[in-house]
């Protein structure tokens, strides 16, 4: 979640009024790729990869994308992602392309079509543009919500209507079966049915069992061929790595559900939690090392690591959790110097068109926490 340092989560008009940084609005966060004389932005994503060697880009706001045409009939994007996704594909990422918390809320709210608008938006940015329906390069994994069961009304069927409107839109344009993405599910790591996370979701899986067929799919056949169990311990790695090599196996087995992909999307720990930063980076340290792809009977597929930075916004916990803190860098050295830069974001009009509203936002140097250096020590390149 690449926000400017002046970022407040206020939901009101405005700049700011999603929490949405992986669009063009914000490029001078997150890019650019290539470092020419002259290029302006902090490069995040490419100094993820190069620094850290980071190959997933976990996201966690995706506002629909908005295209209108101008006066002379070309596409104007006010919003898009593209440009994004396609950095992250010249530099060997990809990224989830999330179904927000936003949709949870229109739909705990019983705003169902204009939830459905907003999943089908998103769906035709990432595929409507190619034959057969193949994603844009960069495109690597649906993320429905995040941590449903704790948010809004908490109900898992809000996540079987989203499944099953990306998959009957897959179904209705075409979109061949090798062209279809995985669709992750995250959880948090409470407690329930006497394990952490995966009891809330074997309440999708029976939710979504009961469904009969979901696009071009049974329901049994989607689970297996489709969905990803994504959690967020923040536990120590002693716990993890029991997690993943005993309790989670064997509640799939006791519960007679084929045991989906597993990975983890928020590893790290504040440094209350921790006691301190040095404490903070050892404890990543073992959650990593704990968290190899390959376990959990072949079925771990990797972890993210929460947060990219530090957010001065928060007042609990959170403010602390991330890699990097505003403040002078020597190491990246982007941007040179802070600066705001010049953007535009889409105001609605009543009489019903979109129009550009100019807005500046900082860009600032990021210096690495000790965590940051943990996390270049067991990914980083060799």
């Amino acid at each position: 979640m690449p926000a400017p340092s002046d970022y407040r989560p206020t939901g009101a008009p405005g700049l700011y009024e999603t929490s949405d940084f992986y669009s063009n609005i914000f490029a001078e966060l997150w890019g650019p790729v290539n470092l020419t004389a002259g290029a302006r932005g902090r490069a995040d994503l490419r100094r993820f990869r190069e620094r850290l060697g980071v190959n997933f880009i976990h996201c966690y706001d995706w506002a629909p994308p908005i295209l209108q045409k101008d006066a002379s009939g070309r596409d104007r994007h006010l919003r898009e992602h593209l440009g994004f996704l396609q950095a992250c594909h010249e530099l060997g990422m990809t990224a989830t392309i999330p179904i927000s918390n936003y949709t949870m809320n229109l739909l705990s709210q019983g705003k169902k079509d204009a939830a459905r608008r907003n999943v089908e938006r998103i769906v035709a940015e990432i595929h409507g543009s190619n034959s057969a329906g193949a994603p844009v390069p960069g495109a690597g994994m649906w993320k429905i919500f995040n941590e449903y069961e704790l948010n809004f009304d908490r109900k898992a069927e809000r996540v079987v209507a989203v499944l099953a409107w990306i998959a009957d839109w897959e179904r209705a344009h075409g979109v061949i079966e090798e062209n279809r993405l995985p669709m992750m599910v995250c959880t948090s790591f409470a407690l329930k049915d006497g394990i952490e996370g995966a009891g809330a979701l074997k309440d999708v899986h029976d939710v979504l069992l009961g469904e009969g067929r979901i696009g071009s799919y049974d329901a049994p056949s989607l689970w297996r061929e489709r969905i990803v169990f994504a959690t967020n311990p923040q536990n120590p790695g002693s716990e993890i790595r029991d997690y993943l090599d005993r309790r989670l196996p064997a509640y799939w087995r006791q519960n007679g559900i084929p045991a989906p992909p597993v990975m983890f999307t928020e590893l790290g720990s504040s440094i209350e939690q921790a006691g301190g930063e040095r404490q903070q980076a050892r404890w990543l340290l073992e959650q990593i090392e704990a968290s190899r792809p390959g376990g959990s009977g072949g079925q771990m597929l990797g972890a993210c690591v929460f947060l990219n930075e530090e957010r001065p916004w928060e007042q609990g916990a959170e403010r602390s959790f991330g890699l990097l803190r505003f403040g002078p860098d020597t190491t990246w050295g982007r941007p040179a110097e802070n600066y705001r830069a010049e953007t535009s974001y889409p105001v609605w009009d009543p009489q019903g068109w979109w129009w550009p509203q100019t807005a500046t936002y900082p860009v600032e140097q990021q210096t690495g926490k000790l965590s940051y250096r943990t996390v270049a020590h067991a990914w980083g390149p060799r």
